[in-house]
């Protein structure tokens, strides 16, 4: 099984981007990651469209050849990170094959705050539902940076090293159910 992983943040020491390396190395066995990059994708634009771009492209094949999808993504001001609508929107579109189609896909993220990625999850789940991609429901991922969650350096508490084991196995299991047979 082979999961695309996209995380919403540019930032080089992102928290999500350390969650994201903290899962793909907890993967169970037979289980690979790709990390896509997003730092070179334009804003949707239906101007674009008709030449799509190339790192655009490069993405959208990346998730079409993926089993799954988990999108690790912070929370801004209450509401979804423009890398993170951004990717979904032009994911969304006939342009790139409309990737995130009939595609099992979880969410999670990191944050400092202390609503956590609650709102942001709140918001996304209904847009990539709109999108056709099939979205894990339970359980949440939802942390805070530091001592009593995950440091930023990527250390676990006890009781978040077990919730996340529990999180990536109901992850292989939704994709899984899901699974395209070709």
């Amino acid at each position: 099984m082979k999961l695309a992983v996209i995380v919403g943040s540019l930032r080089n020491e992102s928290y999500n981007r350390a969650l994201a390396g903290v899962l793909v190395n907890r993967l169970p066995s037979g289980v690979t990651a790709e990390m896509l990059e997003l730092a070179d994708i334009p804003f949707m634009n239906e101007d674009l469209e008709s030449n799509v771009p190339a790192s655009v492209r490069r993405v959208a094949n990346q998730v079409a050849q993926a089993d799954g999808v988990m999108i690790l993504s912070p929370e801004y001001n209450r509401g979804i990170p423009a890398v993170t609508k951004n990717i979904v929107d032009w994911l969304s579109r006939g342009s790139t094959g409309h990737p995130l189609k009939g595609k099992p896909v979880a969410i999670g993220g990191i944050s400092s705050g202390p609503i956590r990625t609650m709102v942001m999850q709140s918001q996304l789940r209904p847009v990539l539902a709109h999108t056709e991609a099939i979205v894990m429901t339970s359980p949440v991922l939802a942390l805070t940076e530091g001592q009593d969650n995950m440091s930023a350096s990527g250390e676990l508490s006890d009781a978040t090293a077990e919730h996340i084991k529990r999180y990536l196995a109901a992850v292989v299991q939704h994709v899984q159910r899901y699974e395209v047979v070709t």
